[in-house]
């Protein structure tokens, strides 16, 4: 793994990268403390990207 803090140097990713995080704590698929390391600063690019993986097969399984 990585040890490289996400940085998009994009505000609009990541803010859209921040919703898409906040939406996953509110619809109870993730903890809040990924949100909480994505708003500090601390989220790593490898852990971002497992996030998001876990995420979606985890919505996947939700609506089978």
């Amino acid at each position: 793994m990585s040890n490289t803090i996400w940085d998009p140097g994009s505000p609009a990713i990541r803010k859209e990268t921040e919703n898409f995080i906040a939406q996953a704590v509110k619809d109870g698929i993730i903890q809040a403390l990924h949100l909480k390391d994505l708003q500090n600063g601390v989220m790593t690019t490898d852990r971002l990207i497992e996030l998001y993986i876990t995420i979606e097969q985890r919505r996947n399984n939700k609506n089978s």
